[in-house]
């Protein structure tokens, strides 16, 4: 999975990712809804098959800090996830 960064402000943040569906980035989109920090967060997607899903972030702090700290408690959550699988 490739990203790349678009806008990098201290406020605002647009990552487009490349090789990935629109899935990835609804995760860290509903992440960051639950966070009082962020202002506005959405995916935008120029085409359903052919475009690439860009993550669009504004916040009254550090927006790139805040998106790290999302990626940090998915990956707390799958880990916990992964635990509780069944093992054959």
């Amino acid at each position: 999975m490739k990203l790349n960064i678009i806008e990098d402000e201290p406020k605002n943040l647009i990552i487009e990712f490349d090789e990935v569906d629109r899935g990835v980035a609804e995760l860290i989109k509903d992440k960051l809804y639950k966070n009082k920090e962020v202002e506005f967060v959405t995916v935008m997607q120029t085409h359903p098959e052919t475009g690439k899903p860009r993550l669009i972030v504004k916040s009254t702090k550090n927006a790139r800090t805040l998106v790290l700290k999302s990626l940090e408690d998915l990956q707390e959550e799958f880990k916990e996830l992964t635990s509780q699988f069944p093992k054959k």
